[in-house]
């Protein structure tokens, strides 16, 4: 029988090397953001990855993904301004010039769509029992 210790450094070592949990954060990222200049903006860049790194902060604990980062969150909000979902407007803060960000009309209706198409998802019993087993701490 392994220690609860033995244990903990297998989930760590796994999560450190398992490209899935990456995948998964990955896909995600731009669900988050959008999320997070809903529910805090507008919001300027460096504020979104603080949100982020809080969101994710046992992941990054545990060595699984790294912290936020601006090379890869500006890239995106660059391109979810030019999708249109957000919109950024330059004020200047402190005497420097600081982006913050609003989601657009087309971005709440992004939103809309997912989270219809997850309850949508909640109504399939397969569905239900998926995400009860992976919400379920192991005894």
């Amino acid at each position: 029988m392994t220690s609860n210790n033995e244990e903990c450094k297998y989930d760590e070592k796994f999560l450190k090397s398992h490209k899935t949990v990456k995948h998964i954060i990955n896909g995600f990222t731009h669900l988050f953001i959008l999320w997070i200049i809903k529910k805090r903006g507008p919001i300027h860049g460096y504020g979104i990855m603080k949100e982020l790194d809080v969101f994710l902060e046992s992941l990054i604990n545990k060595g699984a993904i790294k912290k936020s980062s601006s090379s890869k969150i500006y890239p995106l909000l660059k391109k979810m301004e030019e999708d249109e979902l957000i919109t950024g407007v330059w004020e200047t803060q402190n005497n420097k010039k600081v982006k913050f960000y609003k989601i657009t009309e087309k971005g709440e209706n992004k939103l809309k769509q997912i989270k219809k198409a997850w309850l949508m998802c909640k109504k399939n019993p397969n569905w239900i029992e998926f995400i009860n087993d992976m919400l379920k701490e192991d005894e």
